[in-house]
């Protein structure tokens, strides 16, 4: 940049002094640009826009707000300056892990040693794991055992400290007004560069490695791990295509019962947008995060699931949350029912929706906006498609329209990333299916072996004969997941409205104990069963065995693989 440009180019503009700011000297605003020199066009840029429109006296106090958030720890454990790069935030990660190991090994595994690293982590803003099993609420050696490990483990902080820098960076860029249409959609720049970073570093890495199935020749018989990780169900595209299968399946499911659909929007008071779709600044934001936006959404959507349940009102379908064009969350819901509940769902998510500060808007379309699907005027998958691959992958797409912004000036592969980064910086599960039956269990059916005798034989760990009407069964439950037939398999499991007791199938969790519940055989050690403790040596939680159906337990097969790195 020109010295124009540069962060005490910026700071040179502003040449007016402050009467009676406490904050407002030159050396000060210096010191925090040179001190967070990788934010310092992010924090100049701020500052000019907040003495624009608050005056310098806002503006100082809010540069240092930002000094304070943007340095974590205390005296006594040491300061983290949140602006450092990856590679020196993984540096203090494994400084951090060695502290804690060294006092580990000195004091032992002692409740006391717990309680003080537990301290020593809450300075860093971390939030240190709880001292219990996953089965009781009492303390136990091994759970104590697996939580200092965890302390001292590199990995453990560089994720923690990870999502502590990108979240405080987000944040701050919010409360500065710098994320909106016309200066960086939905995240910051410092946050999406630092994305694109580390996912570049892992590709590379992921490129590097090979998985080859047992018994293969190693040279002739293998791929990337990256190969693998693109095709697995968390990839963009494969994300997309499983979405537009289910929604498909509910869409054909309400044709066949003659349900109606229904497409909703939420939107959240003002108080939680940062900025206008002018982008000037919004008065009436209180700093709310959007995290907390979406806790407000999950409370109206719990209160009206108890309500719907008092009604005995049963809507299924799906759930997408998107960013607005500041980063504040919103809902779209595509949801199926009864011709005669319609109106009774839609009066109750109305209500809910506009409690909060009546006030601010005139009409009850500014919080819930419902639009009845008619099939002349498109189908009810086509509704909510377009919000999908806006979010996952931008294809099919010619522009990026806001609801509150309007169009932005940006492209379609460029928002998805966009979006993609906001819900991993603040914790937002973007689809969420409602009703209907297992998605996990949909997963597991379509891993299972193949055979010739049916694959509900193939893997019985009692090897037990289905009769021929519990094999029928089954098997239609697994065609219908195999060939991606979502109707045939909510059909199958019992219905789309089933409940998850009166399901065909069910989910089969292995509880870590040292005899095996399925045999009644004593096969486990503490010492050498996966299934008895993880890496840190405490209980795991419940792991995924197979599948059950009455009294027959289904083993899920996993592949081998030998993994190769050139």
């Amino acid at each position: 940049m020109d010295d124009t440009h540069s962060y005490l180019g910026i700071h040179e503009t502003v040449t007016k002094q402050a009467p009676f700011c406490r904050f407002g000297s030159k050396a000060f605003r210096n010191r925090i640009f040179k001190t967070y020199s990788n934010l310092s066009h992010m924090l100049s840029t701020g500052y000019l826009l907040a003495e624009k429109y608050y005056g310098l006296i806002e503006a100082d106090k809010r540069l240092k707000s930002a000094d304070n958030a943007l340095t974590i720890g205390s005296f006594e454990s040491g300061y983290i300056n949140l602006s450092c790069s990856d590679d020196e935030l993984i540096e203090i990660a494994e400084k951090k892990a060695r502290h804690c190991e060294l006092k580990i090994s000195k004091h032992g595994y002692q409740l006391t040693v717990y309680k003080w690293l537990s301290k020593y982590l809450n300075s860093f803003d971390i939030t240190p794991p709880e001292v219990i099993t996953p089965y009781c609420t009492c303390l136990s050696a091994d759970s104590l055992k697996g939580v200092l490990n965890r302390f001292a483990d590199p990995i453990f902080w560089r994720r923690k400290l990870r999502k502590t820098q990108a979240f405080t960076i987000e944040q701050l860029a919010r409360d500065f007004r710098l994320v909106h249409k016309k200066a960086s959609a939905y995240v910051s720049q410092p946050t999406i560069q630092s994305r694109r970073e580390r996912k570049r570093k892992s590709a590379e890495l992921m490129s590097n490695l090979f998985a080859v199935p047992n018994d293969a020749n190693p040279f002739d018989e293998f791929e990337t791990l990256q190969s693998i990780v693109e095709r697995s169900h968390t990839s963009g595209k494969q994300q997309a295509a499983e979405l537009m299968v289910r929604i498909r399946g509910f869409e054909e499911l309400a044709d066949m019962y003659d349900h109606r659909g229904e497409f909703y929007t939420l939107s959240a008071p003002s108080r939680y947008h940062a900025v206008h779709h002018t982008g000037i600044p919004n008065n009436k934001y209180d700093g709310s995060t959007p995290h907390q936006a979406q806790e407000y959404f999950n409370g109206i959507w719990k209160r009206a699931r108890a309500l719907f349940s008092k009604q005995n009102l049963r809507p299924y379908g799906f759930r997408v949350v998107e960013p607005h064009h500041d980063g504040c969350p919103h809902w779209h819901m595509l949801l199926f029912m009864e011709k005669g509940d319609a109106i009774q769902v839609r009066a109750i998510l109305r209500k809910l929706c506009t409690e909060d500060t009546p006030t601010e808007f005139r009409t009850s379309k500014t919080r819930f906006k419902p639009i009845r699907i008619i099939k002349s005027k498109g189908s009810a998958a086509g509704y909510i498609a377009k919000y999908i691959t806006k979010a996952v992958t931008g294809d099919s797409i010619d522009k990026v329209i806001c609801s509150q912004g309007g169009e932005m000036k940006i492209l379609p592969a460029d928002a998805a990333e966009r979006a993609s980064t906001w819900a991993s910086t603040f914790d937002i599960r973007r689809f969420q299916q409602i009703g209907g039956p297992s998605v996990t269990l949909w997963r597991e059916l379509r891993r299972l072996g193949q055979g010739d005798t049916g694959k509900c034989e193939v893997a019985n760990a009692m090897n037990t004969t289905l009769d021929t009407v519990s094999k029928y069964a089954l098997e239609k439950v697994r065609h219908a997941a195999d060939s991606s037939d979502w109707k045939a398999f909510c059909l199958a499991m019992g219905g789309v409205q089933v409940k998850r007791k009166d399901q065909t199938l069910r989910i089969h969790y292995q509880l870590p104990d040292i005899v095996d519940r399925i045999t009644g055989e004593i096969s486990r050690s503490e010492s050498k069963s996966p299934y008895f403790a993880t890496k840190y040596g405490d209980q795991p939680a419940n792991r995924i065995l197979g599948l059950v159906s009455l009294s027959v337990t289904i083993n899920k097969i996993k592949p081998k693989w030998r993994n190769y790195e050139y």
